[in-house]
């Protein structure tokens, strides 16, 4: 009788070991299985494991700046990455201001670049086509003689006053709000059929017109030191500052911008138009080419 429950128990022993055999082996087909599995690669990662390609920063003192803020983009010997995963992600500002640059080959690279402010150095291209992230550009202060941006439609602010400019044609960059282009040798800016811009800087240039009908958000505009003979804001009813002196006017008419709370005119056409006189009466700050408040005057 002890025999025969003995030989039970074995066998009962035999049999929880095999299933406890299985069951270990099935968990580890299933990990072994499970590793060899395809799973997506990161384009980052992919980016990573691809070869590298190699480009040249021709310009010194850029790629000095490059080695600050991509270090690991740069091999032992000094080479550039230009696929290098720090490279192509890079979606923060670039601010390069007074750092003698000539050149800015290798920007191209910067495919995430959302914003670049470069001015204040000896810049006479800039190509920023493949940059098409850049919502804030600051070319200010260079020797641009020409600006491409047709490419950028996400731009939001653009600042490139004091080049060399001749013509600027913005009528691609329908997300623009802010352009400052003061300080170039413009005559002629195409601003499109439609756009959201709300503050123009457009001063010390050579227009001779300067057709803003279509700028119904506008409200800033500084044109002043120009050659304009003539000035229709009559479009521009949320402008709220206006600076026109030094120009070629011989009159202006305000009347339908009520919501004028600055506006800097030759003291000369301060008589011109009985809208003139209205806003300095209903307290509007009536500034001279000095930017020096005119006070009250009466018109013949």
């Amino acid at each position: 009788m002890i025999s025969n429950q003995i030989k039970k128990q074995r066998i009962l022993r035999r049999f929880a070991l095999l299933s406890i055999a299985l069951i270990v082996s099935h968990i580890s087909y299933s990990c072994l299985k499970e590793k060899n599995i395809p799973r997506p690669v990161s384009n980052s990662l992919k980016t990573f494991n691809a070869p590298p390609v190699y480009a040249e920063i021709s310009d010194v003192n850029f790629k000095a700046y490059l080695k600050t803020i991509v270090p690991l983009a740069f091999t032992p010997d000094n080479k550039f990455i230009s696929n290098h995963p720090s490279v192509v992600s890079y979606d923060k500002r670039m601010t390069i201001i007074k750092k003698s640059i000539t050149s800015l080959s290798g920007i191209e690279h910067f495919t995430s670049l959302k914003e670049l402010d470069c001015r204040d150095n000896q810049l006479t291209i800039l190509d920023i086509s493949k940059n098409l992230t850049l919502t804030n550009l600051n070319c200010g202060y260079n020797q641009l003689t020409t600006l491409d941006v047709s490419k950028n439609v996400n731009l939001t602010n653009l600042e490139c006053y004091n080049n060399r400019l001749t013509t600027l044609d913005i009528s691609k960059n329908m997300n623009l709000t802010r352009l400052n282009c003061g300080k170039n040798q413009l005559s002629t800016i195409n601003f499109g059929k439609k756009n959201v811009l709300r503050s123009i800087y457009c001063n010390d240039n050579q227009f001779t017109n300067l057709d803003i009908s279509i700028n119904m958000n506008l409200t800033r505009l500084e044109c002043n030191n120009n050659q304009l003979t003539t000035l229709d804001v009559s479009k521009n009813r949320s402008l709220t500052v206006l600076y026109c002196y030094s120009n070629k006017l011989t009159c202006l008419d305000v009347s339908n911008n009520n919501g004028l709370v600055f506006l800097s005119i030759d003291e000369a056409v301060k008589c011109c138009h009985p809208s003139i006189k209205n806003f300095r009466d209903k307290g509007g700050d009536l500034l001279d080419s000095y930017l020096q408040a005119i006070t009250s005057f009466t018109c013949p």
